[in-house]
C-alpha cells in the first residue's frame, strides 16, 4: 500500500534525477568538445571541411536530449538551470518556458518576458553560410508572441518588441522603446501608464458574437463519405495497437529477465560486486529505447496501411467546392488523410529521435524527402516534397491546403509544394499550396509565399509575399555579415 501511495512522488523524483543527470552528462561532453574546438562567432560555410560548422552541429546534437526532455515537461526552473549550466547568462526571474531560445551565445538580463512561440536565435543559415552572433537582451524586456530575434541583436533595458516583430541581424534596439513590424522599427517610447482606468475604457467588453446573425453561425449537417466511427477505429488502431507488441515484450522482459536478475535479489554489500547486476542495469535502458522505437515503427506501419487505402479512394490534389449542402467524396478523404497524419507526425517529431521523421514520411509515402534534408521542430503536411540537403526551420509551416473563407461555398485549394535541392527555409517561414521553390534558394525568417508562387533558384527572399532581395537589401537585412555571394 505504501508503495502505491508514494509511487507518484518516487516517479517525479526519478524524472528530476533523469533531467539533472542528463544535463550534467551533456555538460561533460560539451566541456571536452569545447576543449577540442572552442565555439566561435562569425560566418562559416556549410561544409564538412569547415570545423566551426561541424562542431556547431555536434554541440547542437549533444544538447538535444536534455533540452527536449525539459521542454516536454514544461519545467521552467530546470530549463533556466540547464541554460546556466550550458553557459547562457540568464536569471531565474525570466519567463522563457513558452519560447525557443538557442543554447549558446545568448545573454539575458533580469525580469524578461518572452511570449509564446517566439524565437531567440544566435544562429541562422543563409544559402551555404552559417551565421553565428551573440544576442544580448537587457533587463525588463518584453517580447511578444511569435516574435523573432535574429543573431547579433542587442535589446536595451525596458524595451518592448510587439507580437510577430522581427529584428534584423546586428540590430540595436534603444532603451524604453516600443518596436513593431517586420523588420522591427521604433514607433513609440515606453513610459509607465499614468492612469490604468483610461486604458480599460478603450477595451471593449461586448461579446463580438452578439453582432452576428444566428443564421451566419448555423452549421449544416451532411453525410460523410468516410463515416465518423471510422475515424475513431483508425485512431484506436494507430495509437492503441501500436503498443500491443511492445507491451507484450515489455512484460516478458520485466518478469522473465529484470525481476529475477535484479528485483528479486536480496540486498547486501556483496550485490555491488556481482557483475550480472551491472550488466542487467546496462541493458534496461537499451531495452526500453528499443521498445519505444518498436512502438514508433508500428505507428508508421498502421498509418501507411490506412493512408494507402484513403489515397486510392479519394482524389489526391485539386481545387474543391466547399458547398456544405453537397457531399464531397474528395473533400472527405482529404480530411481523413489529414487526420491520419496528426498523431504519427506528433509521435516522431516530439520523440527523442526527431530525425526519424524523414524515414516515417518516406515510409508512409506521403512526402518525398531527399537525402541530407533536415526538418526542425515543425509540422509537415502530406504532399510537401523536399529535394536533397534542404533545411526547414523551427515553427515553419508549409501547407498543402488553403480555404478561401470560412462559411458557405468557398473553394478549398489542395495542392502540394515542391522544394528543390539545397533550399533553406528558416524559422517561422510559410509556404502556401502550389508553391515551387528552386535550387539553392533561401527564405529568411518570417518570409511567406502566396498560392502557386514560383521562387527562382539561387536567390534570397524575405517578406510577404516573398520578394527576392537585392545585394544592398541582403546586406541591410543580414547586418553586413554576408552579402549573398
Amino acid at each position: 500500500m505504501i508503495f502505491y501511495i508514494l509511487f507518484p512522488a518516487w516517479f517525479f523524483l526519478g524524472i528530476l534525477i533523469l533531467i539533472l543527470s542528463s544535463v550534467l552528462i551533456t555538460k561533460i561532453f560539451l566541456f571536452f568538445t569545447n576543449l577540442i574546438h572552442k565555439p566561435r562567432q562569425g560566418v562559416f560555410t556549410l561544409s564538412k571541411k569547415d570545423k566551426d560548422y561541424c562542431y556547431w552541429s555536434l554541440r547542437a546534437i549533444i544538447k538535444k536530449w536534455p533540452i527536449w526532455l525539459i521542454r516536454q515537461l514544461s519545467l521552467s526552473f530546470f530549463e533556466i538551470l540547464a541554460y546556466k549550466i550550458f553557459g547562457i547568462k540568464t536569471s531565474f526571474s525570466n519567463a522563457l518556458d513558452n519560447a525557443w531560445v538557442d543554447c549558446e551565445f545568448i545573454t539575458l538580463g533580469k525580469n524578461i518576458r518572452i511570449g509564446q512561440g517566439s524565437l531567440i536565435m544566435s544562429n541562422i543559415i543563409v544559402g551555404n553560410k552559417l551565421i553565428i552572433k551573440e544576442v544580448n537582451i537587457g533587463d525588463n524586456v518584453i517580447i511578444g508572441a511569435h516574435a523573432l530575434i535574429l543573431p547579433g541583436t542587442i535589446i536595451a533595458e525596458n524595451t518592448i518588441v510587439d507580437s510577430n516583430g522581427l529584428t534584423l541581424i546586428n540590430q540595436k534596439l534603444e532603451p524604453n522603446s516600443i518596436y513593431s513590424g517586420n523588420p522591427a522599427k521604433k514607433y513609440a517610447t515606453h513610459e509607465i501608464l499614468p492612469n490604468k482606468n483610461e486604458l480599460k475604457k478603450t477595451i471593449s467588453t461586448e461579446d463580438p458574437l452578439n453582432s452576428l446573425e444566428k443564421s451566419f453561425l448555423r452549421e449544416e449537417v451532411k453525410e460523410l463519405s468516410v463515416p465518423f466511427h471510422f475515424y475513431i477505429i483508425t485512431g484506436i488502431i494507430i495509437i492503441g495497437f501500436s503498443f500491443i507488441i511492445p507491451a507484450i515484450i515489455f512484460f516478458i522482459t520485466l518478469f522473465g529477465y529484470i525481476t529475477p536478475f535484479l528485483f528479486d535479489l536480496p540486498f547486501s554489500l556483496t550485490s555491488f560486486l556481482n557483475p550480472n547486476i551491472y550488466l542487467t542495469m546496462l541493458f534496461i535502458p537499451i531495452i526500453f529505447v528499443g521498445l519505444y522505437l518498436f512502438h514508433l515503427f508500428f505507428v508508421a506501419l498502421f498509418t501507411k496501411f490506412f493512408y494507402k487505402l484513403a489515397d486510392e479512394r479519394g482524389a489526391s490534389q485539386g481545387i474543391y467546392d466547399r458547398n456544405l449542402d453537397e457531399s464531397s467524396k474528395a473533400l472527405d478523404y482529404y480530411h481523413f488523410r489529414s487526420f491520419l497524419m496528426k498523431y504519427p507526425i506528433f509521435a516522431f517529431s516530439r520523440s527523442p529521435f526527431p530525425w526519424l521523421l524523414n524515414w516515417e514520411l518516406r515510409f508512409i509515402k506521403s512526402n518525398k524527402i531527399g537525402k541530407g534534408t533536415v526538418l526542425e521542430e515543425t509540422f509537415v503536411h502530406s504532399h510537401i516534397d523536399f529535394g536533397r540537403n534542404c533545411y526547414l526551420g523551427t515553427s515553419s509551416h508549409i501547407t498543402n491546403h488553403l480555404v478561401d473563407g470560412v462559411y458557405g461555398s468557398e473553394n478549398l485549394t489542395f495542392i502540394g509544394v515542391s522544394i528543390d535541392d539545397n533550399s533553406v527555409l528558416n524559422s517561422i517561414t510559410g509556404g502556401l499550396p502550389g508553391t515551387e521553390i528552386g535550387k539553392n534558394s533561401t527564405l529568411l525568417p518570417s518570409c511567406t509565399t502566396i498560392k502557386f508562387d514560383k521562387i527562382g533558384s539561387n536567390g534570397i527572399y524575405a517578406g510577404f509575399p516573398a520578394k527576392k532581395l537585392t545585394k544592398d537589401e541582403i546586406g541591410e537585412y543580414l547586418g553586413g555579415e554576408y552579402d549573398g555571394e
